[in-house]
């Protein structure tokens, strides 16, 4: 089996085959995950294992680089005597998932399938619009008054000319360390949980960061992407994650299924046993 501590496992393996999926599972999210496209495919994947990213144990201090997360994931012995069929990549992880069906493609006699869903590119207007949905999260405990100058703030952070994206985000992170705990101590959320929240944004900034190192123009040209409405309406709105992300794609489906159910929904169990070739 593949290390445990880089992989979970989705569908075990029934042979050497497996499916790889990409994604960062957080606790408690709406949106479907690669266990539910999993158990929606069915008997449809049943001759392969399907396996999911961990995370490596970095912060954002450490700086980490793509290198960081695809060596963690890629390690010969973590996947030795596998064949992988395809990589899938939810979001941002169709980026980590180009550059890990590339270096496969190196090592085995086949090169797997790239599957996207929703895939995007990362910049640092990303960092604004993930801050701003924690913000709109946080509705019920900040004032309209705080909500609004910490978006403002955030719009500065990621418009301030020249910076890099890793030091926007370390100030995004700083930000919404700033916000979260007045909001928790608003709550009365014990200091040391609010400390576990505001980490875990800083993983996820810190893996979203990374993924700019990669170029997936090439894995994404050959690419299957699946795109959910809430995608396309950010397309046609000119969001620049979608529409850089569009460019590199060539056969795309859109679907009438939301961005939430897309990993869950029928229709994309359909165009992937109709499309995906595996």
């Amino acid at each position: 089996m593949p290390n445990e501590e880089s992989w979970s496992v989705l569908s075990a393996p029934t042979s050497n085959s497996v499916v790889l999926a990409v994604d960062f599972p957080a606790p408690g999210r709406p949106e479907a995950g690669f266990a539910d496209l999993t158990a929606v495919m069915g008997s449809a994947w049943s001759a392969h294992g399907v396996l999911q990213t961990k995370l490596p144990a970095v912060t954002l201090a450490d700086r980490p680089g793509p290198e960081t997360y695809l060596d963690y994931w890629t390690g010969d012995e973590q996947l030795s005597g596998r064949e992988v069929v395809a990589v899938l990549g939810y979001c941002l992880g169709g980026v980590y998932a180009a550059e890990i069906a590339e270096r496969i493609a190196r090592r085995q006699s086949t090169e797997p399938a790239v599957v996207l869903f929703d895939g995007q590119v990362t910049d640092k207007q990303l960092l604004a619009v993930e801050i701003d949905k924690l913000i709109a999260l946080g509705g019920p405990v900040l004032t309209a008054d705080e909500a609004s100058q910490a978006r403002l703030r955030a719009v500065e952070i990621v418009t301030t000319p020249g910076i890099a994206l890793a030091d926007a985000t370390e100030e995004i992170v700083a930000l919404y360390r700033e916000v979260a705990t007045g909001a928790f101590h608003k709550v009365g959320l014990a200091p040391e949980r609010g400390e576990e929240v505001v980490r875990f944004f800083e993983t996820y900034m810190a893996w979203l960061t990374a993924a700019e190192g990669i170029d997936p123009a090439s894995a994404w040209g050959r690419s299957l992407a699946l795109t959910s409405t809430d995608y396309a309406a950010l397309e046609e709105d000119g969001a620049p994650t979608a529409v850089n992300a569009t460019k590199l794609i060539d056969k795309r489906f859109r679907l009438e299924v939301s961005h939430a159910d897309l990993l869950r929904a029928d229709e994309t169990a359909r165009v992937l046993r109709d499309h995906s070739g595996f």
